[in-house]
């Protein structure tokens, strides 16, 4: 799978279980704290696979790719430092809630510069064959980090 396509498909499936934790109601602690925890691991299986695989391949090919790494790298870390923040707190914190909105708009944002600024910059930079050729890496890191994640 071309590699734009696959990490557009991650993103929807973070989208969604951001959905699902809005709609979780502010009472169900336990439905959060589970939410929470899938979307935790999406995003850092997400997050490392692209930076270990993709970003470096853009990073590669002109200054520009340089520049749209380093900032989507710095919102990575942000996004870490919320994470990291809210897998302290219990979901009958107040403070969850807040941070999660915070996430998520941090999530939304990234996203919305990624799938324009940097996949643009891919597809006007890379071949589709290249394209095709990081997809199946990603893949392939993914599956690696899920099993590693897993055990």
């Amino acid at each position: 799978m071309n590699a734009l396509k696959l990490l557009k498909k991650d993103h929807s499936i973070v989208r969604g279980l951001f959905g699902k934790c809005d709609r979780s109601g502010k009472s169900s602690h336990e439905k959060k704290a589970e939410l929470f925890a899938e979307i935790r691991r999406e995003w850092q299986i997400h997050s490392k696979a692209e930076e270990e695989i993709f970003y470096p391949a853009l990073k590669a090919l002109n200054g520009e790719g340089r520049r749209l790494v380093a900032e989507a790298l710095k919102e990575h870390k942000d996004i870490d430092v919320l994470l990291t923040q809210i897998l302290r707190l219990k979901p009958a914190d107040r403070h969850f809630d807040e941070k999660m909105e915070t996430l998520i708009e941090n999530v939304d944002q990234h996203v919305e510069q990624e799938e324009g600024e940097i996949f643009r910059f891919a597809e006007e930079n890379c071949s589709e064959e290249r394209l095709e050729e990081l997809g199946r890496q990603v893949e392939e890191r993914k599956k690696i980090l899920d099993q590693q994640m897993a055990a």
